[in-house]
């Protein structure tokens, strides 16, 4: 076994027969290549990369729910493509049968490429790290100068009677 299929071992271990046949080593690195991350939505878009697809009911057998979601964003995103020309199967449950699109594959080759490199790189001689720099010294905070809020010598607010505190401007009755 790889280690791509050793992420999916507790899968694989009670793979029932109802559930058709494994999905190969090749289905699981292309959607791991379409940027899945390995688990349960990995695998229910690898069983639709199978041959025979996969229906609903099969996928919530192998993952125990529903896993529909990263599959569905996979075909918005024209990475995948769903094959209308599936048949339901024998319970009459639609079928998901998946095929990788133009776009998709060249998604699944860049990413192969970039885990050459990455491998590549892994493989050289590990360069030296770079001394640290030390951080700089923060200086303290300056204390915000307060407001000046007085009013000028001689001046009173308008509108206020300093000695009552109420308003000095009386409205006058407009009488008829």
């Amino acid at each position: 076994m790889s280690n791509i299929t050793n992420a999916y071992a507790p899968f694989f271990k009670n793979w029932a027969k109802a559930l058709g046949s494994k999905p190969t080593e090749a289905q699981l690195t292309a959607v791991h290549g379409l940027g899945c991350r390995p688990g349960k939505q990995a695998l229910a878009i690898a069983m639709g990369l199978r041959d025979t697809g996969v229906s609903n009911a099969q996928i919530i057998q192998a993952c125990g729910n529903p896993q529909l979601n990263k599959m569905r964003g996979l075909i918005t995103d024209a990475f995948l493509k769903r094959d209308m020309s599936a048949p339901p199967n024998d319970a009459g449950h639609t079928v998901y049968k998946l095929v990788v699109t133009k776009k998709g594959e060249a998604r699944i080759e860049r990413a192969a490429k970039a885990a050459a490199a990455l491998e590549a790189a892994g493989e050289a001689a590990p360069a030296e790290k770079p001394a640290k720099v030390k951080a700089k010294a923060k200086g303290k905070a300056k204390k915000a100068k307060p407001a000046v809020t007085s009013e000028p010598e001689g001046v009173e607010p308008v509108g206020f009677d300093s000695d009552a505190g109420a308003t000095s401007v009386e409205l006058d009755a407009v009488t008829e």
